[in-house]
């Protein structure tokens, strides 16, 4: 099992902001449930996505969104319910039509990144309903925050099961 990032290098990514796990959200265990998990990376995309004009208001307006088309998460260390966390974003790669990124989620409390999810995503248009380009001036915008994370001096761990065609 490869190690994710330190929880300094982390810190560089943008960064949702922190939020204390709340008691509904704790499973058995006292730890945070899976389902929250993934409802805390989803929700830290979005707002990634509202930033390129890809996200909420583009869906809300018909235009056409984000959609999730494969993803890989990985737990490394516990986040339990009264845990200050936030998720952060790196933008691997693009193409034309598709977003590969990694989030992680810190648990600030701790000082650990816990956790992370890499993703594929896609854009498609409402219309078609079948995956397009990203419209202007969301596909430069993209092409900038990728290109600001390849400087970054650490790689992101990547699971090897996905990649974007070029």
């Amino acid at each position: 099992m490869r190690p994710l990032p330190s929880y300094a290098e982390v810190l560089a990514l943008p960064a949702t902001p922190r939020q204390v796990v709340p008691a509904a959200h704790g499973d058995g265990n006292g730890h945070m449930n899976v389902r929250h998990y993934l409802g805390a990376f989803d929700d830290a995309e979005w707002v990634l996505f509202d930033e390129f004009d890809a996200g909420t208001a583009a869906s809300q307006a018909g235009v056409g969104g984000m959609f999730a088309l494969e993803q890989h998460l990985t737990y490394r260390r516990e986040v339990v319910v009264g845990d200050e966390v936030a998720v952060h974003l790196r933008l691997h790669e693009r193409s034309e039509k598709l977003l590969h990124l990694v989030s992680y989620l810190v648990n600030h409390t701790r000082e650990e990144v816990a956790a992370s999810l890499e993703a594929l995503e896609g854009y498609v248009d409402y219309g078609t309903r079948r995956l397009a380009p990203f419209p202007e001036p969301a596909g430069t915008r993209l092409t900038e925050l990728v290109a600001r994370n390849a400087t970054l001096p650490w790689s992101p761990v990547l699971s090897g099961a996905m990649q974007v065609p070029q």
